[in-house]
């Protein structure tokens, strides 16, 4: 609310009350100190809000890492990597594993590779936030399945080397042609029951190791809405099942007009298992709905930091979906979005 509104507000109090007392008869004296009454209890309400609001922006500060996804650094060298990624202002990253002069292979992994760059990113004060396990839980094929078993296994066993036990994945797809796409299968029962029973196993998994998986949901994939999110944290309760929170993926093209609605909502009812949250943006264009960077779309941004910050604790805020050329404007609009808590 602006402080003009404010402003009339408090006037047109003043004014009632003022008339109030004249009708009832009141004298001159007792009109101007009901006045005054309310003038000074709308001042001190102006003051605890901003009192509120200045506290939650320290709060956010303090508890929202702003962090990026190494593959945005990826083509340059390690070392050049690690210090502008710090230069430019990120505490922490998640972790893709290859850079322009090395990389670390999950399939055939040198573990003398994967301390090289964890000691280029300690050396430059980056915390490993999270480890990228994107991948389609449910397997497009056999082939595929054992593959992508291997990766995660790699991940799960391993993660004190890697620095990190969130590893963050998709919820799967019965596409075959892209994980990230959609499928008719992907909204009935049998697609729930599939993406339920591969992203149990995987908890299972890194339970016994103590290490987290952080589904990332999306609307055209099989955990595709709060509902579904919520249902699976209810009967996988497990506490290395946790969130990777992303809202942007759970607004379908219909649901635009309902953005803050549906933020409040995410929150309420699956806000609690997040431990690692994208920054990006979400917005309709003529080829349909994209995904940009932060501040090329409509999501309410300080609703959203708000929220994250009410969560009250550490929390990593990753920035994706832009180049390198677009660091510095992606960075600028996420920090700018904090003063306005």
């Amino acid at each position: 609310m602006s402080d003009v509104l404010h402003h009339a507000m408090n006037r047109r109090n003043l004014l009632k009350t003022a008339g109030a007392a004249a009708a009832a008869g009141a004298v001159p004296g007792t009109i101007l100190q009901a006045a005054e009454t309310v003038a000074n209890a709308g001042t001190a309400g102006n003051a605890d809000r901003a009192a509120n609001a200045a506290e939650l922006r320290a709060k956010a500060k303090k508890n929202l890492k702003l962090g990026i996804f190494t593959g945005v650094y990826g083509g340059l060298p390690l070392d050049e990597a690690a210090r502008r990624m710090r230069e430019d202002g990120f505490r922490c990253v998640v972790l893709q594993y290859g850079f322009k002069d090395i990389a670390f292979d999950p399939f055939n992994p040198d573990w003398d590779v994967l301390k090289k760059i964890r000691t280029a990113l300690e050396k430059n004060d980056l915390e490993v936030a999270g480890l990228f396990g994107y991948h389609n839980v449910i397997g497009p094929d056999e082939a595929g399945r054992k593959r992508n078993e291997q990766f995660m296994n790699t991940l799960i066993n391993n993660w004190e080397r890697f620095g990190s036990p969130i590893i963050s994945t998709e919820t799967g797809t019965f596409n075959t042609q892209s994980q990230f796409a959609e499928d008719p299968r992907n909204f009935t029962d049998e697609g729930y029951a599939a993406a339920r029973n591969a992203l149990a196993s995987l908890a299972l998994k890194a339970y016994r190791k103590k290490a987290i998986i952080a589904i990332e949901g999306y609307w055209r994939n099989l955990i595709s809405s709060v509902d579904r999110a919520e249902r699976l944290f209810r009967e996988v309760d497990l506490p290395s099942l946790k969130l990777t929170m992303d809202p942007c993926n759970y607004y379908k093209p219909e649901d635009m007009s309902r953005m803050d609605e549906m933020l409040r909502d995410m929150f309420k009812r699956i806000g609690q298992h997040t431990v690692l949250a994208h920054a990006k943006d979400v917005v309709m264009t003529d080829k349909g709905q994209e995904h940009p960077a932060p501040g090329l779309g409509v999501l309410n941004y300080p609703l959203y930091l708000r929220l994250l910050a009410e969560l009250d604790r550490e929390i990593p805020l990753v920035i994706e979906h832009l180049s390198l050329e677009d660091v510095p404007r992606a960075r600028d609009y996420v920090k700018q979005q904090f003063e306005k808590l």
